[in-house]
């Protein structure tokens, strides 16, 4: 199919210049291997004479306090969900029977 020039208006746009070539984005099969790690879930190797800690994954020096704060976040959640636990437990404890959704004739609950 051909474009007949004459219907055809060019925009006013100018270009940005194109950036040096250390500036350019990087593909992502060149990306490094320290940038692919999110260093979540992960073991840390502590180095408590040097205060550094490193990624157990890829081995990137990691920031102590970024480390301790997700440390200090995981176990946060993890006692929220053990009171959450313990507290359904108590409640589940305290009954011994429930209405059956097929029959509707209260049916005892096992307790173990």
């Amino acid at each position: 199919m051909e474009i007949d020039d004459d219907n055809v208006k060019k925009l006013p746009v100018r270009f940005k210049t194109p950036l040096p070539e250390e500036r350019t984005v990087v593909m992502l099969h060149e990306v490094p291997k320290a940038m692919t790690c999110c260093h979540l879930f992960v073991q840390y190797i502590v180095d408590e004479s040097a205060a550094e800690v490193e990624c157990g994954k890829c081995g990137a020096k990691l920031n102590p306090m970024w480390v301790l704060v997700r440390l200090a976040c995981e176990d946060r959640r993890y006692e929220d969900s053990q009171k959450r636990h313990q507290e359904e437990m108590k409640r589940l404890a305290e009954r011994s029977r429930t209405k059956c959704d097929h029959c509707g004739k209260m049916t005892r609950i096992s307790n173990r």
